[in-house]
């Protein structure tokens, strides 16, 4: 038996809030991850609100949201403006738009709601995912009262409040991500960018970044045409080699693809060790006259290991492997080095070790 190593690593996707191509890669991530073992999906959202509150919270948030982009189109088609997609308008234009023609007292707040509708939109598909695959939803900023008082101030007090709050808020949001990754199976954290090397400095701070996997996916869209708003967040080295401007679906499907590649490359959770191995780390050590143990992990997944430090030759493996489509990564475990052939017991690697000669 084989006592479990460190947890499966923190995935953290830092967005822009209003942008919907975070969200997509978090929708397109739930089943994958989930098939890994994750089991809680993390948030800004109050940390004292249970998750049908933060569900139900959104879902009424969402439902005035609609209303309020319904009639402002409505509004809009009276002076001859249709068939435009309001949230696809630059914020400082938009704004003009609804002080003109929809509400000349509360355009700001009206607009924000507009922007931020497609985001939400795919936010409650998100949320949805989560309940289809078992995933807990957690909030972990502070409690509903502090909370309510930041993001309820309007635009124009809002920032300044977030900037005095952020050491509070990153103190209480680092704390629960401690523990609750000490608690479940694994974590996806969606959080602001503009947190970002505050948040990353916290998991530096507890020697736990190299558990950490964080990513900055966007779209090419600004919330004003005036700013390239992505230059923002890229003026410290925090978010560099971690952004991904995402176009179109080929742009998304490498980036899950890598962050799922990633994922298993640091998942070294193993369950236990499957002592007399199973028929196919029993072939592939058949094969290439070496020592491939079985091991379970999260996701019901069993993986074949061969310890790099006391076997060699390994690149005439991993070139083999290559051969019959199967792909390696090498792993840490125990203080030793293995090449990891993951999930052997799946139909698809299965056939393809029985390709080997």
């Amino acid at each position: 038996m084989v006592s479990p190593s460190a947890s499966m690593p923190i995935v953290v996707i830092f967005e822009r809030h209003w942008d919907e191509a975070p969200k997509q890669i978090v929708k397109s991530l739930i089943p994958k991850l989930a098939e890994e073992g994750y089991d809680t999906l993390c948030f800004e959202a109050p940390q004292n609100l249970t998750e049908n509150e933060i569900l139900s919270s959104h879902n009424a948030g969402l439902e005035l949201d609609n209303k309020i982009d319904s009639q402002a189109k409505e509004y809009l088609e009276r002076v001859g403006i249709k068939n435009v997609k309001l949230s696809d308008i630059g914020f400082k234009k938009l704004t003009e738009l609804m002080r003109l023609y929809v509400s000349s007292k509360r355009y700001l707040e009206v607009s924000e709601k507009i922007k931020v509708l497609p985001a939400s939109i795919l936010l409650k598909d998100v949320f949805d995912s989560a309940n289809r695959f078992s995933l807990t939803v957690k909030g972990v900023d502070v409690d509903a009262t502090d909370f309510a008082g930041i993001v309820s101030l309007d635009l124009s007090k809002r920032m300044s409040a977030i900037e005095k709050n952020e050491d509070y808020r990153i103190a209480t949001i680092s704390r629960n991500l401690f523990k609750l990754n000490s608690e479940r199976n694994g974590l996806i954290f969606v959080c602001g960018a503009l947190h970002a090397e505050n948040l990353v400095n916290k998991f530096k701070e507890q020697n736990i970044h190299d558990r950490v996997l964080y990513y900055f996916p966007h779209s090419d869209k600004n919330y004003d045409d005036s700013v390239e708003d992505v230059k923002e967040y890229l003026s410290n080295d925090t978010l560099k080699n971690h952004t991904f401007c995402l176009i179109n679906e080929g742009d998304r499907k490498l980036l899950i693809n890598r962050i799922i590649k990633e994922v298993k490359s640091k998942n070294t959770q193993y369950k236990e060790e499957i002592i007399v191995g199973n028929s196919h780390s029993g072939f592939l050590s058949d094969v290439f006259k070496k020592n491939f143990q079985a091991f379970m992990r999260p996701g019901y997944y069993v993986d074949a290991l061969l310890n790099i430090d006391t076997e060699d030759n390994i690149e005439e493996v991993i070139e083999r492997l290559r051969e019959v489509n199967i792909s390696t990564h090498k792993t840490s475990l125990l203080g030793s080095m293995y090449l990891v052939v993951a999930e052997v017991n799946t139909r698809e690697i299965a056939d393809n070790i029985r390709l080997l000669k």
